[in-house]
């Protein structure tokens, strides 16, 4: 089955469904025949069980053939007409928060994408939206990797846990193959390039990063746990993820032009000062000391000097 057919008969199919009553597949196969679209009733059936998962939907199943309608309390198809710019907002918002977002999030906004992607992707009076798609990206600063393999269980009871303050049991194996079982707070979800780690808390307050790839097993518990205080926004920026503590130092390098030049228009800090001495930079700035800097410096070899770090 195409794509583009796929997608419309399932928006056809949910304004199908009834409030009261219900509907069969035999009738919803009639209907789509009405409209030019043409499934047979096994594609049909699957199709329902499908839409029957991702939304308020019940199958009657006392009597053959299976009744289908909007379970009591249901909104039914309460999706706005979606423009080609709220589309296009739509799919970059699936496209880049699909990895941070709690899966049960993700998957109630399945109509909403649904109905996004036909509009931009197989409605020909909107071809500018689906060419702004191949228009944009995030491109890597670094040598692509491909993302770590991440048991979607796993991170549906880890986001669960996150989103809902609830203490999770892990069982985590680290780089060097050593196991633990622990019950701990889960604080924050950080990407970092091709990887996704956990930022928790453990009983003895220590806050540690746990990559998600890692995790053998993870159960959210019915527990809920007060959230200490936590800024994720200063976690970052005292690069706890760059490996270092916080600790600030005036920093003072010289490099040469062609190495140093990108810092003429991207800075390293708000203070960052620089000399130009001719084929060279001075350069002073205010940082975080971490290893990320030190990779950093190493990656321009003998172009750059390193004149002095003083604490601040």
């Amino acid at each position: 089955m195409a794509q583009s057919g796929y997608l419309q008969s399932n928006l056809e199919i949910l304004r199908f469904i009834p409030k009261t009553g219900a509907i069969t597949a035999a009738e919803v196969q009639k209907k789509l025949k009405d409209l030019g679209i043409k499934r047979d009733i096994r594609t049909i059936q699957r199709q329902m069980q499908k839409l029957c998962e991702q939304f308020d939907i019940e199958c009657d199943m006392r009597d053959r053939p299976y009744g289908y309608r909007w379970k009591p309390n249901a909104k039914g198809l309460d999706l706005p007409i979606l423009n080609e710019q709220q589309s296009l907002v739509l799919m970059l918002a699936k496209q880049y928060l699909k990895g941070i977002l709690p899966a049960g999030i993700m998957s109630s906004m399945d109509g909403f994408f649904q109905q996004a992607e036909y509009n931009l992707v197989y409605d020909n009076n909107k071809k500018s939206g689906a060419e702004w798609l191949d228009k944009v990206a995030i491109a890597p600063t670094a040598q692509p990797l491909l993302p770590a393999q991440i048991d979607p269980q796993i991170f549906n009871e880890i986001s669960t846990a996150l989103y809902h303050n609830r203490l999770l049991k892990v069982h985590y194996r680290n780089q060097s193959s050593i196991e633990h079982q622990a019950e701990v707070k889960p604080l924050a979800l950080v990407q970092q390039d091709p990887a996704y780690y956990l930022v928790v808390q453990y009983e003895n307050d220590k806050i540690k990063h746990l990559a998600l790839h890692r995790f053998i097993t993870a159960n959210a518990t019915t527990f809920t746990f007060e959230r200490p205080v936590f800024n994720l926004k200063n976690y970052l920026a005292e690069q706890h993820f760059g490996f270092g503590n916080g600790k600030k130092i005036r920093f003072t390098f010289r490099i040469a032009k062609w190495a140093g030049f990108h810092l003429t228009e991207t800075p390293l800090s708000t203070d960052q000062t620089m000399i130009d001495e001719g084929e060279t930079y001075l350069i002073q700035a205010t940082v975080v000391e971490s290893e990320m800097l030190n990779w950093w410096m190493a990656k321009f070899g003998e172009e750059i000097e390193e004149i002095s770090r003083e604490s601040v």
